[in-house]
């Protein structure tokens, strides 16, 4: 039987399973010492390699052909500005390439169509005619060689800074990109995501659009991956590990990497289950729900690799982010003693601290660390039991959140610090929801020189990248950087709830943050398929001139996002220190706040709000919630109230507790127009509930 006659004998449909068919053909082919197996590229510019120093060297197929090796024959028919639509400004019917492609009646074709597409001449013209055209395409290819596998492609990314992604093309692509897997089942092809291993590289794309040699070479792996999928270790993702906790009452997925098709077993709670890696290399298997406890050990297996987790706990589990407060660590904060020395007694609580690759310090970064960067490595970390040294490295602010929760809620607890020094609420945000916003989209990728971004950011940015010649060189002040790099590897994870400090950075423009705040917020309930409560930390108490109206703005935010909870800590701040010692009350109140919205305590751990007031001619009457008794420290006198006539002047004024819930305050004769409270950037506001809640920076306006 000849090659041809085992051919026609496949399958044209190409599933998932369609690698593994390819395989078969060409361990058929060397064993019968048939021809090479002819691969046509077909494409717009990306395909031919425009930008590229040596396209004939350095294109996608160029590379392909190299890790392929010889038992193909690779070949580029890609046409710069080329589009898929037949009416299109440039079709690729009406190509040379087009025709040599048909010429060479492949044995695989991977077309990759779409980009130029996006241009205002095409899309909003024809684009009822896509799927059609698409299919013509694929029905030309097929004409030449009925046995021709055909894979066609999940579409390049195109970042902001496009010169059209605002005026059509972000939206047209995405319309494009929705099309291509439907496409790709009506016509029984195969399909390559091309946009998974490139979407976070914005490194690798100097016109936001074409990929250097490096993003090529991407490109020719993920391809190669496809045709030939080759062998890995049995790999599980970092974020899974001994000693870590599982989020209770959630189907938890343990995955990892291997060996395309290679069966996967997984032995837990005297059970067994299995699955295969996919063509792509990953698989997953789900554990069914658990209650709090443990511990129990997971065992998985594959191709006589073996991977044995021990000491895992069920219960619930909390992502810590944000920039430096959250960051700072156990060993540096007031009081933190005894919660080191008593570390190692908390056998349910579990720490996962994800290191820095380096410090955003006032440094140059040498070359390994650049690309570092650049490869998106720039956080690592392992689960870990808590013990003295462990919790003494660790984020103050999270280890006294969980050992509280653990000794009050009787639970298992894990948490994981995921913190940068210094980073932005962009950074954290993933790119997808700062490209759907015109404003956000309009100066992310130019970030270095954007007003938007405190300058601090874009100086120490400046410091850091000195060395580099990277265009879009990255860094965990970027936009989406710090998501990229480190949100994302956690997307797998069930999770109870966020803790977020974070907001230093960003005080420069109040009515930005509070665009970014719910952007983030979004980002990461849509981002994690979970609706996460968010518990969020108000910036401080230091002599900083926006920081007071930075904090009303927190207060508001938190009434405007269902679901977040704000701990305030106006009364422990440093007038000279952005970095305040007084991290495990900090902690401490973003436990009550959980135990209260989450786990059902009784207790007063929102804020008090001022609810009601009644003006008189020597005084104001202001009522709050969130409280059965007001109190000061040690019962001092109250501070921090003042008032805004209607010249805007601002009095200074006395005011004392008058009963409960009601503060009595003086008032200088006019008309007052505003309250104001615990307002000054350094602010000794010393108003507090009866468990110690302190009243948050506040604006009212008198009616």
């Amino acid at each position: 039987m000849n090659m041809k006659s085992l051919i026609d004998m496949m399958p044209i449909y190409i599933s998932k399973k369609g690698a593994l068919l390819l395989c078969l053909i060409i361990s058929i082919s060397v064993s019968l010492g048939q021809g090479r197996i002819k691969i046509a590229c077909i494409g717009n510019s990306v395909t031919f390699g425009y930008g590229l120093g040596n396209p004939v060297e350095d294109s996608y197929p160029s590379q392909l052909q190299a890790l392929l090796g010889q038992r193909f024959e690779v070949r580029n028919f890609g046409h710069s500005g080329a589009t898929l639509l037949r009416k299109g400004h440039r079709p690729y019917y009406k190509t040379e390439e087009y025709r040599k492609a048909l010429d060479f009646k492949p044995d695989v074709a991977i077309i990759h169509l779409g980009l130029n597409d996006t241009d205002p001449r095409n899309w909003p013209n024809y684009k009822n005619s896509f799927a059609s055209d698409y299919a013509t395409l694929i029905d030309s290819i097929r004409s030449v060689n009925p046995s021709v596998q055909i894979y066609i492609c999940r579409l390049t990314p195109i970042f902001s800074g496009h010169p059209r992604f605002l005026s059509g093309t972000r939206d047209w692509y995405d319309q494009i990109q929705m099309l291509i897997p439907q496409i790709a089942k009506n016509n029984q092809v195969g399909l390559i995501d091309l946009n998974n291993p490139l979407c976070a590289r914005i490194d690798l794309f100097d016109d936001y659009l074409h990929p250097n040699k490096q993003g090529a070479a991407l490109i020719a792996a993920q391809v190669a991956h496809v045709l030939t999928p080759s062998k890995q270790d049995l790999q599980l993702a970092e974020t899974i590990g001994s000693n870590m906790v599982l989020q209770r009452n959630w189907e938890n997925r343990i995955y990892g990497k291997g060996t395309a098709a290679a069966e996967i077993k997984l032995a837990f709670n005297q059970k067994s289950y299995r699955t295969h890696v996919n063509l792509d290399g990953f698989w997953e298997i789900k554990l069914p729900r658990m209650e709090a406890g443990g511990p129990y050990e997971i065992k998985v297996s594959s191709g006589g690799k073996n991977i044995e987790l021990k000491n895992i706990l069920f219960g619930d589990v909390y992502l810590a982010s944000g920039q430096s407060n959250m960051a700072f660590p156990l060993r540096r904060a007031l009081k933190s003693e005894s919660l080191i020395k008593n570390a190692s007694s908390r056998k349910n609580l579990r720490l996962f601290k994800c290191g820095n690759l380096v410090e955003t310090d006032a440094v140059a970064w040498d070359s390994t660390t650049l690309k570092k960067v650049n490869d998106l490595t720039y956080f690592h970390g392992n689960w870990s039991q808590a013990t003295a040294d462990e919790a003494a490295q660790f984020s103050a602010v999270a280890y006294s959140f969980a050992e509280k929760l653990t000794e009050e809620q009787h639970i298992p607890i894990g948490i994981i610090d995921l913190s940068v020094g210094g980073s932005n609420t962009e950074s954290w945000i993933d790119r997808k929801s700062l490209e759907n916003d015109d404003l956000l989209a309009s100066y992310i990728h130019s970030w270095q020189k954007s007003d938007f971004l405190q300058d601090f950011c874009r100086e120490r940015a400046s410091q850091n990248l000195v060395h580099s010649n990277v265009k879009n060189q990255r860094h965990p002040y970027q936009p989406a950087y710090n998501f990229e790099a480190g949100v994302s590897k956690w997307l797998g994870t069930g999770l109870k709830g966020i803790l977020w400090y974070q907001g230093e950075s960003n005080a420069h423009n109040i009515e930005l943050h509070e665009r970014l705040f719910k952007t983030l917020v979004s980002s990461w309930r849509k981002s994690f398929h979970q609706d996460l409560p968010f518990f969020f930390v108000q910036l401080t108490s230091l002599d900083r001139p926006s920081w007071g109206n930075f904090r009303n703005s927190q207060r508001l935010l938190e009434k405007q996002i269902s679901g977040t909870y704000m701990a305030v800590t106006l009364n422990v701040g440093d007038s000279l220190d952005v970095h305040p010692r007084e991290k495990i009350l900090v902690g401490q109140r973003l436990a009550n706040l959980a135990s209260q919205h989450l786990y059902g305590a009784v207790l007063n751990a929102d804020h008090p709000n001022p609810i009601q007031y009644r003006v008189y001619d020597d005084r104001l009457l202001l009522t709050f919630d969130h409280c059965t008794k007001l109190k000061t420290n040690g019962n001092t006198t109250v501070k921090g109230f003042q008032l805004v006539d209607n010249k805007g002047r601002i009095f200074n004024v006395r005011a004392n507790i008058l009963s409960d819930n009601t503060v009595e305050i003086n008032k200088p004769n006019g008309e007052v127009t505003r309250i104001l409270y615990g307002y000054e950037p350094f602010s000794r506001a010393n108003l507090q509930n009866e468990i110690g809640t302190p009243v948050s920076t506040f604006d009212l306006t008198i009616k």
